[in-house]
């Protein structure tokens, strides 16, 4: 069945997804929030200037797809009202995850225990705090913040004063409360997702995922948000029925529709502790399941959004990492920088390539050893692509998103090249406690 899907993105991350519903025959609208040329000279994609203008286009038979929460959600919601089926989720549902303190409350209301936190009205209140304080806390925003970035968790006291000092020199200013969360010595942080539809999450299709957050190999440097992840779909999860099935009756009150996910950490003694939720897709966590996804990318949405079950999927272990370019994790790189640099190598390994911040445009290519000009792939912005492997074992989907990566180049590449390490000490003493128990680092890890 062929559909009209619209997608409305802010993140600037939804063209791999268009560009498969096109392989699958579906027609296309892209809406994105940029003014680089992103997505520019793909055959059949259709970008638009006004997503609003494309609604009376994707109709109610059609499919619109958000890939955020941080705009549009009480617009979209309207629309909802009158019949379109929208895969993402509503005002009540984003916020949250936005604005931290009413996902806090609704664990707390399903009875679902989070860390000891204080909150405080400004950052010279949290600081004052921290200077009096014989321990280690977390920082996060608790106002309407959509930044995961602003988290910042401290080695002591001293590094937290330093820390919210050089916060309010930048002139920090955060929109509404902020906590500091008392801090877990943690064996193991870890997520899990599910897709929500009307009568629930789907079942045995728990999406267990393991993030790497900073830039550099060795869990160095900046926190990006996300920069690589380890996941896979298990029938069924130890912190899914803990974390996730208790929100079920919230969320179908809410109006949620498509992917919700917990982050946690497991402590040493194999006690959870939920951190936050993420009520949209995640980044790059969307690739990654799209990789274990089997058939068509966006008929088992709009049959998710009917009530229906069609979603198939591969059990792998799959691997995603991001491959950027300077200044990520930033997004101000001026255009002559980050957009027109060529790509060698990405027709080798495109089953694997979830491009992000790519065009095709003309530039210099080899041919038959030689240099001509003709259109190839180039760079359209910082964040260039997620490139994903599987394997049925961490190690084997390692070996396989590391092959491909090999295969592609441009000036500055940059990745974390130790996506999925740590797991071979950490998987064992989690499969002692009940957790991930169908994942498995390698051969001797059984």
């Amino acid at each position: 069945m062929t559909l009209r899907v619209l997608v409305i993105d802010v993140e600037c991350q939804g063209l791999d997804f268009c560009l498969r519903c096109i392989a699958e025959g579906h027609q296309v609208r892209w809406w994105r929030e940029t003014k680089r040329p992103v997505g520019k000279g793909f055959p059949g994609l259709t970008i638009v200037d006004d997503w609003r203008a494309s609604m009376a286009w994707a109709g109610r038979d059609g499919l619109i797809v958000m890939t955020g929460n941080a705009k549009f959600c009480r617009e979209l919601d309207r629309f909802r009202e009158f019949g379109f089926a929208i895969f993402g989720p509503t005002e009540r549902s984003a916020e949250l995850e936005i604005i931290r303190e009413k996902g806090m409350r609704a664990m707390e209301a399903v009875g679902i225990e989070i860390p000891p936190y204080e909150c405080f009205d400004t950052l010279k209140d949290a600081e004052a705090f921290a200077r009096k304080s014989d321990r280690a806390w977390v920082f996060k925003p608790l106002g309407h913040e959509d930044d995961k970035s602003l988290t910042y968790c401290s080695k002591d006291p001293a590094d937290l004063v330093g820390w919210l000092q050089r916060q309010q020199v930048r002139g920090m200013k955060p929109k509404g409360k902020v906590m500091l969360q008392e801090k877990i010595e943690m064996l193991a942080e870890l997520g899990v997702s599910g897709w929500l539809g009307p009568e629930g999450f789907l079942p045995e299709r728990w999406h267990s995922c393991f993030e790497h957050k900073k830039l550099l190999s060795g869990d160095l440097g900046p926190n990006t948000g996300e920069e690589g992840s380890v996941c896979c779909y298990f029938a069924e999860d130890k912190l899914a029925k803990q974390c996730l099935k208790p929100m079920e009756p919230i969320l179908k009150t809410m109006g949620h529709r498509g992917d919700f996910a917990v982050g946690v950490g497991i402590d040493n003694k194999g006690r959870c502790w939920p951190f936050e939720f993420t009520a949209r897709q995640g980044w790059p966590a969307f690739f990654i399941q799209t990789a274990s996804h089997k058939g068509d990318p966006a008929q088992w949405m709009r049959d998710l959004l009917d009530g229906k079950d069609s979603l198939k999927v591969d059990r792998r272990v799959a691997i995603g990492v991001v491959a950027s370019q300077p200044p990520y994790p930033r997004y101000d790189g001026k255009e002559d920088c980050v957009v027109g640099n060529p790509i060698s190598g990405a027709d080798e390994a495109w089953d694997d390539i979830h491009p992000v911040m790519m065009a095709i445009d003309k530039g210099p290519v080899m041919d038959g050893g030689k240099v001509v000009d003709r259109k190839g792939y180039q760079t359209a912005g910082e964040m260039v692509m997620v490139v994903t492997g599987l394997g049925a074992t961490v190690a084997k989907a390692q070996d396989a998103v590391y092959g491909s990566l090999g295969e592609v180049a441009w000036t500055d590449m940059q990745y974390r090249d130790d996506i999925g390490d740590k797991l071979e000490a950490s998987l064992p003493k989690l499969h002692r406690y009940g957790f991930a128990t169908e994942m498995t680092y390698g051969g001797d890890d059984v």
